[in-house]
């Protein structure tokens, strides 16, 4: 029976785009413990956790930091990893790997094709 994981925001009921959720589904393998991850290309928040850290959190891209700071006064005292800085590990979806920089700053505007081009050009 195939299954669907369904990532939702609690506060503001959003949903990743496609290649987000797919990133958040290729995450859920992922065995670290207590460590933030940036999910691309929209930046999702996960949290890791596990064991005395609770269960995996997720946030979206407007509510990164209140669950960042909901953790730190929940974790704080618990693991250090919490206090971690931005930036925070990237994870992507199977198959965007290898793009290079101009490929991938496209991608993250929203766009295909060629590169910009310069203003006035």
């Amino acid at each position: 029976m195939a299954v669907r994981v369904v990532f939702r925001r609690e506060t503001c009921k959003i949903t990743p785009d496609a290649l987000t959720q797919r990133a958040l589904e290729g995450q859920l393998r992922d065995r670290t413990f207590g460590e933030y991850r940036d999910a691309q290309p929209t930046g999702w928040l996960v949290w890791t956790a596990g064991g005395a850290l609770g269960s995996k959190r997720y946030a979206c891209p407007a509510h990164r930091d209140e669950l960042t700071a909901q953790l730190r006064r929940d974790y704080g005292t618990v693991r250090c990893g919490v206090f971690e800085e931005e930036p925070y590990t990237a994870i992507w979806p199977d198959g965007l790997n290898g793009f290079d920089e101009r490929e991938l700053a496209a991608l993250l505007r929203g766009q295909t094709g060629a590169p910009p081009r310069a203003a006035g050009v």
